[in-house]
């Protein structure tokens, strides 16, 4: 049942609700530009421990996140989903400015834990959206928002190495707890409130329907969009690139296929509708399987970073798609359970690359997730094929 906060679509609040995301994710990524030169300048360990615990602070929080998702769903049937979202922001905010004056890495760490249950609550957004949103935009519509934390991930980075290497490495936390603020008033203004949804809708996860699949689904997205730059020396040194013009032309590989990602999910969510949502997800994860593998054979960084332009082009669709094929008749706690698979994929992603191209090589690799994409994908369809004619 939808609730009657608004029009049949209310593009002014789709619009407020990812803009706020946005700024989340700029802030988030404003601090982990810099947060492993942090660590070392404040690290008392040894040298081996430091990297330990980068490892921990950096990666482990996405595993938090993933666990936390659907709780935040589920919260949704007991509090107001626009008051859940304030509170997240409010103690983000407090954990950023924490962050700043931390020293001690342990307090640090548990610090990035509280952050990463608090990520989960990108579910609220989803929610909201799949609430007040048309069924014939709603896809497009969760393609904004998520290209709204694409693009803060794009651009805070940069941001947070420019005032750490020119203000002191405080001033990015600083930044974040501002700008979380400003954020935060901006959706207490402009994003309307909504009543509880049905505790029936959220009380347990739905794996029915092919659900399960369609998490699946996203977890191999994100993993398809997630597990380069942790190899990216390696596949670079391959060329015969290293030192500045490996890390020039790093810095041009990821921004050429974030742009496409962000591209190819808001085109393609836009231009899918109705009926046509799981033909259109069967094509882009059979696509980027293909050229996930063509990766292999190609012989300079040119014709590579074509191929990943157009595979992270075709595979960006598919969570906003999946999403908007089950959103409307989840609840919240479904949708957090779908959201949960983006943060296990964003922790997978490179913790597969680096293990199996350190027992085995690329190729293996490529092969791999082109293997899983194109099993899971095929899985969902004949799931949905029963589904329809049962």
């Amino acid at each position: 049942m939808k609730s009657n906060i608004s029009a049949p679509d209310d593009f002014k609040g789709v619009f407020s609700i990812a803009m706020s995301q946005f700024g989340l994710a700029f802030c988030f990524n404003v601090v982990m530009s810099f947060m492993p030169f942090y660590i070392i300048r404040v690290s008392p360990y040894t040298a081996h421990e430091t990297i330990l615990w980068t490892g921990l602070i950096m990666g482990l929080n996405s595993f938090i996140a993933a666990l936390a998702a659907p709780f935040w769903g589920g919260l949704t049937a007991t509090i107001r989903p626009k008051a859940l979202f304030q509170w997240a922001f409010f103690f983000n905010a407090i954990i950023f400015l924490l962050m700043g004056f931390t020293a001690n890495l342990p307090l640090l760490l548990g610090l990035r834990l509280i952050q990463g249950g608090l990520g989960g609550a990108s579910t609220i957004g989803l929610f909201m959206i799949s609430e007040i949103s048309s069924r014939e935009r709603l896809a497009g519509n969760l393609s904004l928002y998520q290209n709204s934390m694409t693009a803060g991930q794009l651009l805070g980075p940069p941001v947070g190495a420019y005032l750490a290497a020119h203000i002191g490495y405080r001033s990015p936390f600083v930044f974040s707890f501002v700008l979380s603020g400003v954020t935060l008033l901006l959706c207490h203004i402009y994003v309307a409130d909504m009543g509880k949804k049905q505790t029936y809708q959220s009380e347990k996860i739905p794996l029915g329907r092919g659900v399960l699949w369609g998490w699946a689904l996203i977890l191999i997205a994100a993993i398809h969009l997630t597990f380069l730059p942790s190899i990216l020396p390696h596949i670079l040194d391959g060329f015969g690139l290293s030192g500045e013009k490996a890390l020039k032309s790093a810095g041009f590989i990821m921004m050429g296929y974030t742009a496409t990602a962000i591209a190819g999910s808001y085109l393609i969510s836009r231009l899918t509708h109705g009926t046509k949502i799981v033909r259109t997800i069967v094509g882009v994860c059979l696509t980027a399987a293909i050229l996930q593998a063509l990766l292999f054979v190609s012989r300079g960084v040119v014709s590579f970073t074509v191929i990943r332009m157009l595979q992270t082009g075709a595979i960006a669709a598919v969570l906003p798609l999946v999403m908007a094929n089950f959103a409307s008749g989840l609840g919240g706690t479904g949708i957090g359970f779908l959201n949960s698979a983006r943060f296990a994929g964003n922790a997978s992603g490179p913790l597969m690359a680096t293990t199996v191209l350190a027992g085995s090589g690329l190729l293996t690799l490529y092969l791999l997730i082109s293997v899983l994409t194109a099993g899971t994908v095929l899985a969902f369809w004949i799931t949905n094929k029963k589904i329809k004619t049962a």
